[in-house]
């Protein structure tokens, strides 16, 4: 089942052409994946208590149709992939407009983070388990 979040763009993330700048996707599109997150049971919280968290080593973006100020678009962000182990992670956050035409597309590549050795770690089960049930998102 997709999860889907709206927003209406805000003045602040439009560029000096008049439409969404480059930030104000990266924006959207993780608070999206943040919020899909917090709703299955992983919050800031939870990755504070457990010591470890999501990192992203590289992300790319396909634009296809301009957005505009004060538009509304729909954040469709899910995880399309998780090693074995949970160690490394792939997402994607989908942003379309009011009428579901494809605007842009976000992939990262992650990884979880040990906050007290600083390195790339898998994480407990708990999360394991948590993160397995994202891939699951269609």
């Amino acid at each position: 089942m997709a999860r889907e979040y709206k927003y209406k763009v805000e003045k602040s993330f439009i560029d000096f052409n008049g439409h969404l700048a480059e930030f104000g996707y990266y924006y959207y599109g993780v608070d999206g994946l943040r919020k899909l997150c917090e709703d299955k049971g992983c919050s800031p919280k939870l990755y504070e208590e457990l010591k470890i968290g999501p990192i992203t080593f590289q992300t790319t973006v396909s634009f296809k149709k301009e957005v505009r100020e004060d538009s509304m678009i729909i954040v469709s962000p899910r995880i399309i992939s998780i090693s074995e182990n949970c160690k490394k992670w792939s997402s994607q956050s989908d942003i379309m407009n009011a009428t579901r035409e494809l605007c842009a597309s976000i992939v990262s590549n992650g990884a979880f983070m040990d906050h007290v050795s600083r390195k790339v770690a898998p994480p407990p089960k708990e999360l394991q388990e948590k993160w397995k049930l994202l891939l699951e998102i269609e």
